[in-house]
């Protein structure tokens, strides 16, 4: 389980009245918010595979998230501002050993306060450019919405510009934990239409208050009449005679609080939905209030078991922009609306991460923008003709969005037709199907049905093969994952073991080729079966195989049950596990900073776990904070074995590895001092241990609150160290203090150094406390910026600022005036004038020099001696410094055995800022009080 979040425990998330759905949109959205850094791995993805989300389950309609109830926010009520919400979406499948990699989610704004857009993505990096809902104020408007799961479980939504209520209901979910459903691209059909009978038996009639009607959808329009799970709609609401809703749910279930379309009197509205199928064949459509037509037009379905005829899903790691009308995105340039009554195509295989082969469909949010009619859109698949149906309508000026799953053509294109008028259409791709139909496994065992590894590790080989029906495939290759299987079906213990293979290559991964070609190939991995277990018999069983062809670039996922018809299942003979973890060693990763978390944006903040545990070894475990009033954050971390290695967020080896805690401190947490106050740890074996009442590692968090600060500056404005370090005081307005400001500590990047000194109070009211800029060197002015700043006042209340905490700039930064004066001397005395041959060779030459006084010292200079046709016979360089006097030395170097002859000396001063100055040097400024001459006399 990810992590989770209960800041007012009690308060009941009871689901309220129903919310709506449909419309995404394009508009550049804001880079990530400070602090805003976790893993991008989905929580079940593979490593190897980060983009294969795999095959899908359908659940709910479920709510989710309701900002108007707390529904999903612990209890909190308030909308969305522009502070990422997060939502913990780890336990949708109701099994902790099911991880979903992707969710599907219609996500409604009710009551924004301005002119947005929401973008819902994983957390982690930076957000996308892209985004799904774009509104108004007032509005009410819905899409659905299909997203990559953070590592940590998660899903962020941010909202743009002022506030809105946000809604989120399940429609399902990826996983590759078990064996599921894929999907089968089959429209747009149009399936239901009241206002002239289809669907629905002739009868022409609008649903009713507070009815229901059915729509048979299996063995309907190519949908096949078994095995089908859910079934993807672009559904329309239009005519409706009041403000209401409509839910579209299983048929034969009790009509759930949650909704997919949301609309007023008069208004046309579309949405896209997933829905599962009722146990006979249909779905079911819900009306709250008043009556509306309902249009439902066929995208596709999923089906479960053989013949694997659908396609696996894959993410991309951030949404792209495929189409903008208004500056030629994806048509060549040409920036130009689709006009009345016409088509453009749009080429979506092998571009943007899109593969260029086995591509079923795409994932896109469509948005129509600056329409000069009422008017539709179709998306269809290139090469076909244009469909009946329709997946956006909307009125001049409006700008409508709407996720569309859509085949793609034969010529890996897909096309948008306009009805009237003309629009600019963007489409932006999420994901895509990528069919495996061709792909398969003629073998999978372990080469023995049982083992005893009750004495030792024990290596057992499992083989499987690999087969590719296409002539033209050329490679196999994938991912195998291990796993001890629990009590029940799709439920797992301890950690897993991954490994991949590729056609060709031996120990690739972990796991060999052993013979055949792409169309047969046999692969072999060698299981070490783990000693312990939690008792005397463990089974052992391949819980996945995931498939890939290069060629022709098809995938497939086998997972759970799809595998039981083979040997996938080793039962082991174990020792029982009878130690259990040791209390951890725990540490703040601070990087250096002091333990304070700005949470006006989210925070995350990461702990070190180190485990001891010397048997089963440590599979996963939780650390808890507690923090004001009793509220709690809970971080989890789980180890796995990939290509033999532990992996993120888990080093070293099993029995003694070192963790990562990551907890995401929310906006709405309390300010105040958190502590970790427990502990769990699960090992392999499945044995649990916790450790309570810890109370350590302290942090202080803080939104800024109670106390702020403004207006901060230095004195005095202009610095040269270039002497020497220099000295400055650093100055704010605090507003809010209680019982005075007892300190200030500043962070800095580069050259400056704060001194442990209380701050002061200046005659103007403002604090200050003082800091040194250090001396400059090295041809650079040293300079430096305020990356932190933490104010506590009398009271212990807090306030950060800084990019150290993800905090407000307080746009300080520190600099030392640029040299821009060469050095100057006065005056240059020679040491010794004249010298015997004989003796030259024990003396030492030196000049001395008198310093005008300038921007930066002298330290380093260049000398060279001359013979009398000025060729340079001898030279020396070096540093030196400049005394409180302004004298300096230069070395000259006479050689060894020196002719008879008069010599003169020239030489560079060179000062910190490594500007130079010659003297008696060619080009150079004559020596002050004439040459410096060397007579080398005989004798």
């Amino acid at each position: 389980m990810a992590a989770g979040l209960t800041l007012f425990p009690g308060l009941a998330t009871a689901a309220t009245a129903a919310g709506p759905a449909t419309a995404p949109a394009a508009a550049a959205a804001a880079p990530a918010a400070p602090g805003e850094t976790t893993a991008k791995l989905a929580g079940g993805a593979l490593p190897d595979q980060q983009d294969l989300a795999g095959a899908f389950v359908p659940s709910g309609p479920t709510r989710l998230l309701d900002t108007r109830d707390g529904t999903g926010t612990g209890g909190d009520v308030r909308p969305v501002g522009q502070s990422p919400l997060i939502l913990d979406v780890s336990d949708v499948s109701g099994n902790p050993s099911v991880r979903p990699t992707a969710v599907v989610l219609n996500v409604t704004v009710t009551n924004p306060t301005g002119d947005s857009y929401l973008a819902v993505y994983a957390p982690g990096g930076v957000r996308p450019t892209t985004s799904n809902l774009n509104f108004s104020p007032g509005q009410t408007v819905p899409n659905q919405v299909t997203v990559p799961v953070g590592s940590d479980g998660r899903v962020a939504f941010f909202n743009h510009v002022g506030t809105t209520d946000v809604i989120a209901d399940l429609a399902g979910y990826f996983t590759l934990d078990k064996a599921a459903s894929t999907f089968v691209a089959n429209g747009p059909t149009r399936l239901l239409d009241t206002r002239d009978g289809t669907g629905t038996g002739g009868v022409k009639a609008q649903v009713g208050d507070n009815a229901s009607i059915g729509l048979q959808v299996s063995g309907v329009a190519g949908v096949p009449a078994r095995n089908i799970t859910a079934v993807v709609f672009n559904v329309t609401v239009t005519g409706p005679t009041a403000e209401s809703f409509l839910t579209v749910y299983p048929s034969g279930n009790a009509v759930p609080s949650a909704s997919n379309l949301n609309f007023s009197a008069g208004q046309t509205v579309p949405n896209l939905v997933t829905v599962p199928v009722g146990a006979d064949g249909k779905v079911a459509f819900y009306n709250h209030v008043g009556s509306t037509d309902v249009v439902a037009d066929l995208a596709g379905y999923y089906v479960s078991g053989e013949p694997r005829t659908g396609g696996v899903f894959r993410t991309l790691g951030t949404p792209k922009r495929l189409l903008d009308t208004r500056d030629g995105t994806g048509t060549g340039g040409v920036k130009a609306q689709v006009g009345d009554n016409a088509s453009i195509g749009l080429q979506v295989a092998g571009v943007s991460e899109v593969p260029s082969r086995s591509v079923t469909a795409v994932v896109l949010n469509v948005t129509v923008t600056e329409p000069t009619a009422e008017s539709f859109v179709s998306v269809y698949p290139s090469g076909r003709n244009v469909p009946s149906a329709s997946n956006l309508n909307f009125s001049a000026g409006q700008t409508v969005p709407n996720l569309v799953t859509v085949p793609v053509g034969a010529d890996g294109k897909v096309a948008f037709y306009n009805h009237v008028g003309s629009t600019d259409v963007v489409a932006d791709v999420f994901g895509y199907f990528s069919a495996g139909d061709q792909l398969g496994l003629s073998a999978l065992s372990f080469s023995q049905s049982t083992v005893d590894a009750s004495n030792a590790y024990t290596e057992v080989a499992v083989t499987w093969t690999v087969t590719a029906s296409n002539p033209e495939a050329r490679q196999t290759g994938g991912t195998i994952v291990i796993r001890q299987q629990g009590d029940t079906p799709d439920t797992y213990v301890g950690q897993s073991y991954t490994a991949s293979f590729l056609q060709g290559n031996r120990g690739f991964g972990g796991a060999d080729y052993v013979s055949g070609n792409a169309a047969s190939a046999t692969y072999s991995y060698s299981f070490v079966v783990p000693r312990y277990s939690g008792a005397a018999t463990a089974k052992w069983a391949v819980s996945l195989v995931a498939l890939e062809e290069i060629q022709s670039q098809q995938r497939q996922v086998l997972a759970g049950s799809a595998l039981s018809g083979f040997g996938n299942v080793l039962t082991a003979t174990s020792k029982v596990s009878t130690v259990t973890a040791l209390q951890p060693e725990l540490s703040l990763d601070l990087n250096g900073r002091p333990p304070y978390v700005y949470v006006s944006n989210n925070a995350y903040v990461s702990y070190s776990v180190k485990i001891q545990e010397q048997q089963s070894g440590f599979w996963k475990g939780s650390l808890q904070l507690t923090g004001p009033g009793g509220a709690t954050l809970i971080a989890s971390f789980e180890n796995s074995n990939f290509q033999g290695q532990l992996r993120s967020p888990c080093q070293q080896v099993v029995n003694y590895p070192t963790c990562r805690a990551l907890f995401l401190i929310p906006s709405t947490a309390p300010s105040g001092v958190w502590s970790v106050s427990a502990v769990t740890l699960t090992n392999n074996a499945g044995q649990t241990k916790s450790f309570t009442g810890l109370n350590t590692l302290p942090i202080t968090v803080t939104s800024n609150e109670s106390i702020q600060a403004d207006s901060f500056s230095t004195t005095p404005g202009e610095l040269n160290s270039w002497q020497a370090a220099a000295p400055f005081k650093v100055s704010m307005s605090v507003l809010g203090a209680r019982n005075g400001v007892r300190s200030i500590e500043l962070m800095w990047e580069g050259s400056c150094r704060s001194l442990s000194k209380p701050p002061t109070v200046d005659p103007d009211g403002r604090f200050s406390v003082p800091a040194v800029l250090e001396q400059s060197s090295n041809g650079t002015a040293a300079k430096c910026i305020l990356r932190g700043v933490a104010i506590t006042d009398g009271a212990g209340s807090l306030a950060l600022y800084g990019s150290n905490f993800g905090a407000p700039d307080p746009g300080v930064s520190v600099r030392s005036i640029l040299d821009t004066e060469p050095p100057t001397i006065t005056s240059a005395l020679l040491n010794v004038t004249s010298i015997s041959q004989s003796r030259a060779a024990q003396q030492s030459f030196v000049v001395v020099l008198q310093v005008a006084t300038s921007i930066a010292p002298v330290n380093g200079y260049r000398s060279y001696l001359y013979d009398s046709s000025g060729k340079v016979v001898g030279q020396s360089s070096g540093g030196t410094f400049t005394t409180p006097e302004g004298r300096a030395t230069v070395l000259v170097n006479v050689p060894y055995g020196i002719a008879v002859g008069t010599y003169t000396v020239g030489f560079e001063v060179i000062d910190a800022g490594w500007l130079s100055t010659g003297y008696g040097t060619p080009g150079g400024q004559p020596v002050p009080g004439g040459p410096l001459t060397l007579e080398i006399t005989e004798g």
